[in-house]
């Protein structure tokens, strides 16, 4: 799974970049503006063709790509001009109206959304969206290595009934216990294959945590529900409103920086 899961994150990153840097592309076309190459990855170069005087190139390193332009620094889209057209050749980005330039620079994050949205909406329609239920049962999804959990012998499965004695009701129930007790020791009653284990387990401080802080390494099991046609589109559009504003809130120092880049957007559809 773990392989399967990297694979789908390089192909959807890739399909962002190449999104990205096909809006570049396309808009720069549309304008007018002579292109040189349009590149997915940098480093050497793999292979590639060339039609109506464009070179179409695929490089080593498949995180990122470019597209090499006339009129615009390397410093935007990579890559020096091998040939340089004249400062008036109306073919230049220079040499285009405000709009056009805009238009550009703006087509590349534009697809982005566009391809971001149709991500979430296929990834909610086909594999679903995670969800909480208040009274679901304390049961472990994953076991996080080297964690107190996985030294303590906890497992994907197991339901934690109990912390010293007191019933446990939900998750939420249970990590408010190991929150308020850090390095205390705590004994679980877990129900395992019809079966109730005692375990005892010393949550650690969680890090970066200024205030006492427990955690010992488990994650809920994930319930995922697919939606329909119609609410997988809504979701999606909400979603990417969200990722919209936060980057807004960002800017404007209003929000710190831990909304999702484009690696968690991935992780996040996948």
């Amino acid at each position: 799974m773990l392989v399967v899961h990297i694979l789908w994150t390089l192909l959807a990153l890739n399909l962002l970049v190449l999104a990205h840097e096909g809006g570049h592309y396309l808009a720069a076309r549309n304008a007018g503006i002579k292109i040189y190459e349009f590149s997915i990855g940098f480093g050497p170069r793999l292979f590639g063709w060339r039609k109506n005087d464009i070179d179409y190139s695929v490089r080593a390193l498949f995180l990122g790509g470019f597209v090499r332009m006339a009129g615009v620094e390397e410093t935007i889209e990579g890559g020096k001009d091998d040939e340089q057209l004249a400062d008036d050749d109306p073919s230049n980005f220079k040499n285009k109206s405000l709009w056009a330039r805009v238009a550009v620079l703006f087509a590349g994050p534009f697809s982005n959304y566009v391809v971001a949205f149709i991500l979430f909406a296929v990834a909610y329609a086909f594999f679903g969206v995670p969800y909480d239920i208040v009274d679901e049962q304390a049961k472990v999804g994953y076991v996080i290595a080297k964690s107190p959990a996985y030294q303590s012998g906890l497992a994907v499965g197991d339901k934690i009934v109990a912390i010293d004695g007191q019933p446990i009701e939900n998750w939420d129930a249970m990590t408010a216990i190991i929150r308020q007790n850090p390095e205390k020791k705590l004994t679980l009653t877990i129900s395992r294959n019809g079966q109730n284990l005692s375990i005892d387990i010393i949550p650690r401080q969680a890090f970066g945590q200024t205030e006492p802080y427990g955690e010992i390494g488990v994650q809920r099991e994930i319930s995922l529900k697919r939606l329909g046609f119609v609410d997988s589109i809504k979701t999606a559009g909400r979603q990417v409103w969200y990722l919209n504003v936060a980057t807004v809130r960002v800017l404007t120092g209003k929000e710190k920086a831990d909304f999702m880049g484009p690696v968690g957007l991935v992780s996040e559809v996948g």
